[in-house]
């Protein structure tokens, strides 16, 4: 796997040398919007931006955000995981710079939990926080992500975990994919493997994190 992400990444050098980081400077929208909710909502469908208190992910590479921060000329790079970079989980800088969900989340609760910064590993809290995604994974390994998810939320003293509301973002399938082309539905990733894990590990979430969205 390793030998080919290097692979990938000395041929994609010279396109993704040239990508500038993404920011949106200034961006605000009307203060009736980032208005919290008067009373904890009990229903998903009445959660407001300001609500979320708690932000984690799940996923493969790149929910880890692997290369993201690559300088020039250093396709070896892909191998960190630029995990505060994360579309999905990462929290570096601020909108205005870089444009991840949490940094848009950070405009409407500047104190939300959970964002990774940084370069790191999945086990590293100061870098990962709820960003529990590994390089490689697949739609199997996310069921161990939730599980490792629910129990650092449940162990944080800062978190309500019955108040709380928790977005999670999960991104997975692209290494199934690549392992579908070979085996298609012969194989341990054919496409009604892939929906039963990301349903179970939905399930676990489901059922040990009240007040949370997917």
């Amino acid at each position: 796997m390793l030998t080919r992400i290097v692979a990938l990444a000395l041929l994609a050098a010279p396109i993704s040398a040239s990508l500038p980081d993404l920011g949106y400077p200034g961006w605000k929208c009307d203060d009736s919007v980032y208005k919290k909710s008067k009373n904890v909502p009990t229903s998903a469908h009445s959660v407001r931006f300001s609500d979320i208190k708690v932000i984690g992910a799940l996923g493969d590479s790149l929910t880890a955000a692997n290369g993201a921060g690559a300088a020039k000329g250093d396709p070896l790079a892909v191998i960190l995981q630029y995990r505060g970079l994360a579309f999905q989980c990462g929290g570096d800088s601020t909108l205005d710079e870089h444009v991840t969900v949490a940094n848009v989340l950070k405009k409407f609760n500047p104190n939300i939990i959970g964002y990774s910064t940084g370069i790191g590993s999945a086990n590293v809290w100061e870098v990962a926080k709820l960003n529990q995604a590994i390089p490689g994974a697949e739609a199997i390994d996310i069921i161990t992500q939730a599980r490792s998810l629910v129990h650092i939320i449940q162990a944080h003293k800062e978190i309500d975990v019955k108040n709380d509301w928790k977005l999670i973002n999960i991104f997975i399938g692209a290494n199934d994919m690549c392992a579908y082309c070979e085996q298609e539905e012969n194989g341990p990733h054919s496409k009604e493997l892939w929906k039963k894990n990301v349903i179970t590990a939905v399930q676990i979430l489901k059922d040990n994190l009240p007040r949370y969205r997917v």
